[in-house]
């Protein structure tokens, strides 16, 4: 086995963008090659510190990743640096920012993240084992627009899901627990990337799926939406200030003007 093939227990993420097929099928190839390409600079970009401080990670290395990351087609596979705690909190809030930017981009995701035995070699671009098991297991069961952890994340790592006491850390706001919605009716409390923290849309929430998706993701706006109103419900869905939080955790803005900008609604 090279250095860069390894065995080890890690957290894996998977996240499927929904209707990518039909855009493939009714979309040309050179605009959507374009678009593809950048929304793979940017998803490498927020993979990485943005060099500003405060920061959820002050003592990471600069232009370092916050996790690997993998991209084939539809398909995007994250994995931690490394088994513990820290670095499964960077692939947490890594996933929630690039579940924001999905959003804003329109890209419906659905996905899951787990943690166990993986086998991982970066030479051959080869990613087997029980964690990705896991998480794509729980992702294809899912029926709506969100992403749930799976109970062997919070086994690991319980400290992550704590009711945090520090404002600035919000980590129980962020992975939010919610009873996720499953094709066969039935739910499960569960621990989730809390997509809704923090973002402000210029247009509202629902200006985020747009009209022409496939009947099969508009079955599940509606479960989608309900979450958004749960999370502000919670009262918990904007820091107002924002110069004393952390880097990573701070508001996404999606809309046509330049922000700062209120939020377009209460969804």
């Amino acid at each position: 086995m090279t250095d860069m093939a390894y065995v080890s227990k890690r957290t894996v993420a998977l996240i499927d963008v929904l209707g990518f097929k039909k855009k493939v099928m009714q979309t040309p190839i050179t605009e959507l090659s374009k678009d593809y390409e950048y929304f793979i600079r940017v998803t490498e970009f927020l993979n990485k510190p943005f060099g500003a401080s405060p920061s959820l990670f002050p003592t990471h290395p600069n232009n370092a990743p916050w996790c690997t990351r993998y991209i084939f087609s539809d398909t995007i596979i994250l994995i931690s640096i490394g088994d513990d705690a820290l670095n499964c909190l960077k692939l947490l809030v890594y996933t929630w920012r690039l579940s924001q930017f999905l959003l804003g981009r329109k890209m419906p995701f659905r996905g899951a993240i787990a943690h166990d035995e993986i086998y991982v070699n970066l030479d051959q671009n080869i990613v087997i084992g029980k964690a990705l098991t896991k998480a794509y297991e729980l992702e294809h069961i899912q029926q709506w627009i969100g992403i749930a952890i799976d109970k062997s994340v919070e086994d690991a790592y319980p400290e992550l899901f704590l009711e945090s006491k520090k404002p600035d850390i919000l980590l129980n706001t962020l992975f939010l627990e919610y009873p996720v919605p499953f094709k066969d009716g039935s739910t499960k409390q569960m621990h989730t990337i809390n997509w809704r923290f923090n973002l402000i849309v210029e247009k509202g929430t629902r200006s985020l799926f747009s009209d022409n998706l496939d009947v099969s993701i508009t079955d599940k706006v509606c479960n989608t939406l309900a979450y958004a109103k749960a999370v502000i419900d919670t009262g918990k869905i904007y820091v107002h200030d924002q110069e004393h939080l952390p880097i990573e955790l701070r508001s996404f803005y999606i809309g046509s003007s330049e922000p700062p900008y209120k939020h377009g609604d209460n969804l």
